[in-house]
């Protein structure tokens, strides 16, 4: 299978076993949101993930979710249930606890919530729209003051269940809250500390967003790769430069779709997929994806045919969220996202690959190069010498029909390649020369039943240094009947 697969964690997964089922049901990825939780709770969740690691034997990316300029409600106990018609007050600032209830205004029940952010009351207006719990909920502004940490009143347009913590969204309003604030840089910090391999940066509305977090993650003296979510329109508008500037870009259709209308979130996410392809970036789909196996064993066939289309789009991965987080079913919900992703596949053999125009311009042209000249000659694999995974990102960007091998000596780098389809990676000694290393990687190959005899191979890497040289040869080999590699003439 060559789709990769993100499962986000939670109490419905946190668990040394049940995480271990879910790799070798076919996660890559582990997602942790840091808007929920605390560091501790974390730690002990990335021990788990590790541990689970080591027992299933694969290779498993981590990937921390930023909580980013989202607008939540505070945190309290138990739910609140809003009534269509009833009375509202948003106590803005009031991040702990409900309010203190209004009981009746003129004879009318009001109910209170808590909302984290101050500045809320100053951006809204008299006829706003707010919608809570991704758009579930609807409340119309009814009174807004013009300054900061106040009361709005409005009233339930469409009511529903609350509990802590709920996003909150305003479409008519461009919230003026930091891409990266002093809470996410906290939670960067953290994340950095624990060694993760991807950091996803929330409500991304222009590639100035990103910067916080790139020099955060450079002062550390590390290679994660930032994910740039996009979940705002504002985003589409510089959606070039976001995607030039990020390592990873997901289409978070949650927000997105109540930040614009519904109807356009399906050309919103053709279009973010194709500017992905065109430079070679990967690209992640998310949200609702199989989302009834939050409480059923089998998806709807919408939901397949969702999935279905996503791959066919050649995504690099796609993601779930409360389906392994909080749902009943999270490693059946993994094997049905792996089961989906590799019947589809199938069904895409003989369609046109998509193009690839990124960065890196040496590096770009030898990957290509070298899948032109694997299917000139029918090789069988491809082999990439990789330090941080950039070359191997390049390579897959092409979406080769063959297997490709990233042959590195850092496992913060065979872990970073969890996000790139169709990608294995191989942890190898790097040798005094290219070639020797080259030749350990398919020995282990070979050893692993990977490579057979006769097999041809193409493989590129730095020089006289494998993994840590400069991408700069091509190489044309195969195994001979006794295994050892040799030259292809």
């Amino acid at each position: 299978m060559r789709s990769r697969i993100i499962a986000t964690i939670g109490p419905a997964s946190d668990h040394i076993e049940t995480l271990a089922e879910m790799m070798q049901a076919g996660m890559n990825i582990a997602r942790l949101n840091y808007s929920h939780g605390d560091f501790e709770g974390k730690e002990k969740t990335i021990q788990n993930i590790r541990d689970a690691e080591a027992k299933s034997g694969t290779h498993i990316g981590l990937l921390a979710d930023l909580p980013g300029p989202k607008l939540r409600l505070g945190r309290f106990d138990g739910e609140v249930n809003l009534l269509r018609g009833e009375l509202v007050d948003l106590h803005c600032g009031y991040d702990d606890g409900l309010p203190p209830q209004n009981t009746t205004i003129l004879g009318e029940k009001v109910k209170t919530l808590p909302v984290e952010w101050e500045g809320l009351s100053k951006d809204l207006q008299k006829g706003d729209p707010v919608l809570l719990s991704d758009g579930l909920i609807r409340l119309e502004v009814l009174s807004a003051p013009d300054f900061e940490g106040e009361i709005v009143r409005c009233r339930v347009e469409d009511g529903g269940i609350l509990t802590e913590r709920k996003g909150i969204n305003v479409p008519r309003t461009l919230v003026k809250l930091p891409a990266v604030g002093p809470h996410d840089l906290d939670c960067l910090d953290h994340a950095l500390s624990q060694d993760v391999d991807f950091v996803a940066v929330s409500y991304v509305r222009s590639a100035e967003d990103l910067i916080p977090a790139r020099e955060r993650i450079k002062a550390a003296g590390v290679h994660t790769w930032i994910v740039a979510k996009i979940e705002h329109p504002a985003a589409l508008e510089d959606l070039t430069a976001i995607v030039e500037s990020a390592d990873i870009v997901m289409v978070a259709r949650g927000d997105l779709g109540v930040e614009i209308p519904l109807e356009e979130v399906p050309a919103a996410q053709e279009r973010i997929v194709s500017a992905c392809l065109e430079r070679g970036t990967p690209v992640v789909v998310a949200t609702q994806m199989l989302e009834s196996m939050v409480n059923h064993a089998r998806p709807t066939r919408a939901e397949v045919t969702d999935v279905a289309t996503a791959i066919r789009q050649h995504v690099s991965a796609v993601m779930l969220s409360g389906e392994t987080a909080s749902g009943e079913h999270p490693v059946k919900a993994v094997e049905t996202m792996a089961r989906i992703a590799e019947t589809v596949e199938k069904s895409t053999i003989g369609l046109p690959d998509p193009p690839a125009l990124a960065a890196y311009v040496s590096t770009r042209v030898l990957a290509g190069s070298a899948i032109n000249i694997a299917r000139e000659i029918n090789a069988k694999h491809l082999l990439v010498g990789t330090e941080y995974g950039n070359a191997a990102r390049l390579m897959a960007s092409h979406r080769p029909r063959i297997p490709i091998y990233a042959v590195t000596n850092q496992i913060r780098a065979a872990r970073r390649t969890t996000i790139l389809p169709g990608v294995e990676c191989l942890i190898v000694e790097e040798q005094n020369r290219a070639r020797s290393t080259v030749a350990e990687a398919v020995k282990q190959l070979h050893k692993q039943k990977k490579i057979r005899p006769n097999d041809k191979i193409v493989a590129i890497s730095g020089s006289p240094l494998a993994i840590s040289g400069r991408t700069s040869t091509i190489r044309l080999l195969y195994v001979n009947e006794e295994g050892e590699l040799s030259d292809l003439e």
